[in-house]
């Protein structure tokens, strides 16, 4: 008779040999041929898109990249509105949530990360507010 304890740890140890690390998806799929981590390319960096997608999707923002990974878009951004995002469905979910998790966790390395706009953070558009 065999331990199941044994079978667990095994199976653990299994799936996590066989998990792949973000940067490896990244690279394995050519994402850094538009993307950059912290500036701009052909497409946004992936600290913008973490930043603006907490401060505009809220607790969805991890989803709302899955979908753009899976399905591709286009449109989302303002500098990009001409270049297409494509899509990756041969990605598994868990592959999506991994590049989703690492996306966000950039956001922190997005350029005035306190505001998300082109601005100064400080809501009043480029007039500077009134007087």
């Amino acid at each position: 008779m065999f331990n199941s304890k044994i079978v667990m740890v095994g199976l653990l140890v299994t799936t996590s040999l066989f998990a792949q690390s973000a940067e490896e998806l990244i690279d394995q799929n050519g994402c850094l041929s538009c993307h950059a981590i912290a500036s701009k390319k052909a497409a946004p960096a992936f600290a913008g898109i973490g930043m603006r997608n907490k401060r505009f999707e809220g607790s969805a923002a991890k989803e709302v990249i899955m979908s753009s990974i899976h399905n591709g878009s286009q449109g989302k951004y303002r500098r990009f509105s001409d270049t297409a995002m494509p899509a990756y469905p041969n990605l598994t979910q868990e592959q999506l949530s991994t590049i989703a998790d690492y996306i966000l966790a950039q956001s922190s390395k997005a350029r005035g990360h306190g505001g998300g706009g082109m601005g100064q953070g400080r809501g009043m558009g480029m007039g500077g507010g009134m007087r």
